[in-house]
């Protein structure tokens, strides 16, 4: 091999071009850092992967605590047997904005929000610590949160009564998705650490990957809390009426849910939602799988010629 050729050789090992070296000269900058900086750490993503990175500080502020997250786009899985050398052994971390992570050491929960896009060699994004969780239709997300920073208080008087209006309010940051997206909007009420608050204001272009939602204080009804809480009896069933026999809750993804249909034949049966299909069916079964993957309700119709039609609602529950 001439001079020229092996140094050829060598630039191509080290990325080719000028710009591909640089890029992957931080890249192996990183992973060194990985290993013995003192911010190094291990970000446990929501699939339950466990990837080494740098967490550096950034801000930190009695409302909030931002750091700078740094994470290779490819690196070795800590909780996942060893595979051959160690490049074989390099999988996608798919970190994106909006994705919540556990910082293990700490045993605290960051969401992603702002990306730097000029950084192209690793993952590089400004991150928000997560110190609250909200429900979402039996889903909890983790969720950035600013406290109420009013600091007065309006009172009123009329008739020798008196009253104060409610006015605290909170910020909170929620990842974007289609079930978050669907579930926000003004005058939707939510409940955050056993208070309900109302939403005012949603801002679904704050950030990357992220929601930003300004809540108002709003009024605790503690009757209709136990209400919820208790389980309300199931109304018996007229075994000598026509009615659908079969499992009220599914789960997502389930398979071959089994319905029949009790003292009456000769209809069809239907759903009305895209989250269940039926996979087969007769004048007295239907067999219904599940294709949604996030909890919601669908409703099961039996049709016959002339008569009423029978329905069942169903429930979609998610694990």
């Amino acid at each position: 091999m001439s001079s020229l050729e092996n140094l050829k050789s060598r630039l191509n090992y080290q990325g080719g071009n000028q710009g591909q070296r640089m890029k992957e000269d931080k890249l192996r900058a990183l992973k060194k850092a990985l290993l013995y900086s003192y911010q190094a750490e291990t970000a446990r993503l929501a699939d339950g992967r466990e990837f080494r990175c740098l967490i550096n500080p950034d801000n930190l502020k009695p409302d909030y605590d931002n750091k700078i997250l740094s994470i290779p786009y490819r690196d070795i899985c800590l909780n996942k047997p060893k595979v051959g050398k160690t490049t074989e052994g390099e999988e996608e971390t798919g970190i994106k904005p909006g994705d919540v992570f556990e910082w293990v050491e700490d045993n605290s929960f960051w969401i992603v929000y702002l990306r730097y896009p000029e950084e192209t060699a690793y993952f590089r994004a400004d991150i928000r610590k997560c110190e609250s969780e909200v429900d979402i239709n039996g889903k909890k997300y983790k969720i950035y949160i600013r406290g109420p920073v009013e600091t007065t208080i309006q009172w009123n008087q009329k008739k020798g009564d008196e009253w104060n209006d409610i006015n605290y309010s909170l910020i909170i940051y929620v990842t974007k998705n289609e079930e978050t997206l669907a579930f926000f909007h003004r005058f939707q009420k939510v409940e955050i650490d056993g208070n309900m608050w109302e939403v005012k204001t949603v801002d679904p272009y704050h950030g990357d990957g992220v929601i930003e939602i300004n809540l108002g204080e709003w009024y605790n009804n503690t009757i209709e809390k136990d209400m919820q809480a208790k389980p309300q009896p199931e109304p018996e069933i007229d075994k000598d009426s026509i009615y659908i026999e079969g499992p009220k809750e599914v789960r997502v993804f389930d398979m071959d849910c089994i319905y029949t249909i009790k003292n009456a034949g000769g209809g069809t049966w239907s759903v009305d939602s895209r989250k269940a299909t039926i996979s087969a069916q007769d004048p007295q079964t239907a067999s219904l799988n599940i294709v949604s993957g996030k909890s919601g309700t669908f409703t099961l119709t039996y049709t016959r010629d002339g008569e009423p039609d029978i329905t069942l609602p169903i429930t979609i529950k998610s694990f």
